[in-house]
């Protein structure tokens, strides 16, 4: 069984680095990351323009209809030029609304999504930190015509620039998910300062916020399993993005130690240096296998959430052991802020905690196989 991606996903990734290359290099991309703005708008309507925003959308709502595995060549190569962009909290929140969404639904919200004119984000996380659905105490309260949210949700993917909000609340004995448009009054949204300033992440507290019938996507309390596959889909897209930032940041390591001379010659063939750069290689390739396999089984597979925190954990390791090796390989000036080692580096340490705690993800493994 080959599990490579098809000619035409080889040369939509060329197109996307290239896109990438050319509007986003790396001086742009710190300047979006010492900016205020949630992200730009510009480049955002150019990458709609090339279809990003609709690979997952349904091609009757503008959409192409393509499977996950496409978003994974997107998110891998934005993670190569840690470009700071909403696409992955904007894709998963895409494919929860195709799950669970009825067809005026879809029609209103995936519509938009596609042509560059919404950005969503699904809100779980809240206080207690716990991963997925199991953090969810927000509760749906019935009002006479109309249902309040009160509560926080934290560290929202993407939160403080998104239109549309995905919130996940408790109704009655099951779990439920409102869209609310994010300038809906008792709405306030507080940017988190994160240590990887190419992410933003957002608290949002909802103070009685007045949603209707219309909002809930698909049958009250029943939309736990959908919210989980939107959630291991962005999971694998995230491990995408990890891959690809923990193989840029290789790349930078290994360039530097060709140039780098010491006692007389390059650094690099030093054994302390290129075993090291060698090892970091071989957990690369293996996090980027495991997530290419889990990219697939989000769609096909009934055991995906096993293959999904398989390649979450090894790619948490890779781009944090990546980064770490970036910087020590540089030595000194690779922890200065002209060094875009450092840059790395900060992915790694923000990267490996989000989306699920590495100790969470291996206890899912572990209980997945009945251990």
């Amino acid at each position: 069984m080959d599990f490579g991606f098809t000619a035409e996903q080889e040369q939509f990734r060329a197109q996307v680095r290239r896109f990438l290359d050319s509007e986003c290099p790396l001086e742009r991309v710190r300047a979006l990351a010492a900016s205020d703005a949630p992200f730009d708008r510009a480049l955002w309507k150019k990458s709609a323009d090339l279809g990003w925003h609709g690979l997952v959308v349904p091609e009757q709502h503008g959409g192409l209809g393509l499977a996950w595995e496409d978003v994974v060549v997107v998110a891998e190569e934005a993670g190569r030029t840690l470009f700071p962009s909403p696409f992955i909290a904007t894709a998963a929140a895409a494919r929860l609304i195709a799950k669970l969404g009825n067809d005026a639904q879809q029609d209103r919200w995936l519509t938009a999504i596609a042509a560059g004119d919404m950005t969503a984000t699904i809100a779980v996380t809240e206080e207690s930190d716990l991963a997925y659905e199991a953090g969810v105490e927000m509760k749906a309260e019935s009002r006479a015509d109309a249902l309040l949210l009160s509560g926080a949700k934290m560290f929202v993917p993407d939160g403080q620039g998104a239109d549309l909000l995905l919130v996940a609340a408790r109704e009655g004995a099951g779990l439920s998910v409102f869209a609310v448009p994010s300038d809906s009054s008792g709405i306030t949204r507080e940017p988190l300062n994160l240590v990887d300033g190419t992410h933003r992440a957002a608290r949002i507290s909802f103070e009685r916020v007045a949603v209707d019938a219309a909002a809930r996507l698909g049958t009250a309390g029943g939309a736990a399993g959908a919210l989980r596959d939107a959630l291991d889909a962005q999971t694998v897209a995230v491990s995408a993005e990890m891959v690809g930032s923990a193989q840029a940041a290789l790349d930078l390591a290994v360039e530097y130690a060709k140039v780098r001379k010491q006692f007389g010659q390059p650094i690099g063939r030093f054994q302390g240096v290129k075993h090291k750069l060698a090892e970091i290689h071989v957990a690369i390739e293996s996090a980027r296998s495991l997530t290419y396999y889990a990219s697939w089984a989000v769609d096909n597979a009934e055991d995906a959430a096993l293959h999904v925190s398989m390649a979450r954990v090894f790619a948490g390791e890779a781009v944090d052991r990546a980064g770490e090796e970036c910087v020590q390989t540089h030595g000194a000036i690779g922890f200065t802020a002209e060094c875009d080692a450092q840059l790395y580096y900060k992915r790694g340490r923000f990267s490996r905690n989000f989306g699920g705690t590495p100790s969470w993800h291996n206890e899912r493994i572990l209980t997945s196989q009945g251990l």
